[in-house]
C-alpha cells in the first residue's frame, strides 16, 4: 500500500500585488494588478501533492475568514479531516511581483498559523504511522516538537525549512529528518549556522549538510536558474544528482518551491518498487518539470500544474 502523506503546514491567504520592481526602502509605486488567493508554503505544498497523485493528508488550523481555502483544497483531493478552524484571522502573505523579472518580496503575517500545538498534533498523529510520510515546513507554530512527535510514530520525515529563520537548529532536530529539501540561500544559512566559515556551492553544500546529520537519507539543493542538485545515501552507498534547470519565460517565482517538493515526493512515494538511487532520479527530474511549468504562471496554488501536464511536457523534451 502507498504510503500516506501527513502534511502538517500552513495556510495563507495570498495579496498579490504585481509591481514594476520589489519596491526599494522609502518608495512607493503604483501596483498594475492585484489578486487575492489561497497560499501559504504548508497549502502550497499539498496541493503540490495531491496534482502529483500523492495521497496527502493536510492537518492544521485555518481562520475563520479562510473556509473558502479549507473548501478549494479539499475540492482538488486534499483529505482536510484533520484541519480545524479557528475563531480568529487566517494568516496572510503579502507578495510583490516583479514585472521585470518575475521575482516575488513577500512579507508574512502568521494568523492562526501560530495556533498550532503538540497536543493536538497527539491526536492526528493516532491515524498514521510506519511507511507514512511526514511534511513540514517553518510556518507554523511548535514545528519542532511536531516533528519529533512524527519521528517518534516512526514516521519519515521530509522537511522544507523555509522561510529559514535564526536559530533553526535549535527549534527542530534535523536528525530527525529523512530528506531536507532547501534552496541554495537555505543551504549556505544552515551550514553557516553549524558552524561554516566558507562559501561552498552546489553539490559540495549538499555533502556538508548530509554529513552533518547521520541519519539522514538525503539533501536537495534548488539552485533557481542552475537547476538541482541532491546528494542521497542508501545501504551504505551514496549517489549525487546534478539537474540542469529548463529554460523557460519566467512569470512569476512565489510556488516554484513548494512545487518543486510535492511533485518529488509524490514521485519518490510512486517510485517505490524501483532501486533506491533510481528513484530519487525520477523524483527530481519530475520535480524540475513541476516547477519550471509553475514559474510560467501567475499565483500559488493556481500555478501547481497537474500530472498529466508534467508528463506531457517530459515526452515533449
Amino acid at each position: 500500500m502507498v504510503g500516506k502523506i501527513l502534511n502538517y503546514g500552513s495556510f495563507n491567504i495570498d495579496e498579490s500585488f504585481s509591481v514594476p520592481h520589489i519596491c526599494l526602502s522609502g518608495e512607493t509605486m503604483f501596483s498594475t494588478e492585484y489578486y487575492v488567493r489561497a497560499g501559504g508554503k504548508g497549502a502550497n505544498q499539498s496541493m503540490a501533492f495531491a496534482k502529483a497523485g500523492g495521497n496527502i493528508y493536510h492537518a492544521g488550523n485555518y481562520g475563520n475568514d479562510a473556509g473558502w481555502v479549507k473548501d478549494l483544497m479539499a475540492k482538488n483531493g486534499i483529505d482536510m479531516s484533520f484541519s480545524n478552524m479557528k475563531d480568529e484571522r487566517n494568516g496572510r502573505a503579502f507578495i510583490q511581483v516583479s514585472k521585470e523579472t518575475g521575482d516575488n518580496c513577500i512579507v508574512l503575517y502568521p494568523g492562526t498559523n501560530y495556533t498550532y500545538t503538540a497536543e493536538e498534533a497527539v491526536g492526528v498523529f493516532e491515524s498514521f504511522g510506519p511507511g507514512d510520510w511526514l511534511v513540514q515546513q517553518n510556518e507554523i507554530s511548535q514545528g519542532g516538537e511536531i516533528m519529533r512527535l512524527g519521528a517518534t510514530k516512526g514516521l519519515s520525515v521530509l522537511f522544507n525549512p523555509a522561510p529559514l529563520t535564526k536559530g533553526i537548529l535549535k527549534a527542530f532536530d534535523f536528525n530527525n529528518v529523512t530528506i531536507l529539501i532547501v534552496n541554495e540561500h537555505e543551504a549556505q544559512s544552515l551550514y553557516e549556522e553549524l558552524g561554516g566559515e566558507k562559501k561552498v556551492f552546489g553539490l559540495d553544500i549538499a555533502s556538508e549538510l548530509l554529513n552533518e546529520f547521520g541519519s539522514m537519507q538525503g539533501v536537495v539543493v534548488t539552485l533557481g536558474g542552475e537547476g538541482v542538485v541532491a546528494k542521497f545515501r542508501n545501504e551504505g552507498k551514496t549517489s549525487e544528482f546534478k539537474v540542469p534547470s529548463r529554460k523557460v519565460a519566467v512569470k512569476d517565482t512565489t510556488a516554484a518551491g513548494d512545487t518543486f517538493v510535492g511533485y518529488f515526493l509524490a514521485s519518490f512515494i510512486r517510485a517505490e518498487k524501483e532501486e533506491y538511487f533510481k528513484r530519487v532520479d525520477i523524483a527530481l527530474n519530475e520535480a524540475n518539470f513541476a516547477s519550471s511549468i509553475a514559474v510560467q504562471r501567475l499565483g500559488s496554488m493556481d500555478s501547481v500544474p497537474t500530472l498529466e501536464e508534467v508528463s506531457q511536457a517530459m515526452k515533449e523534451q
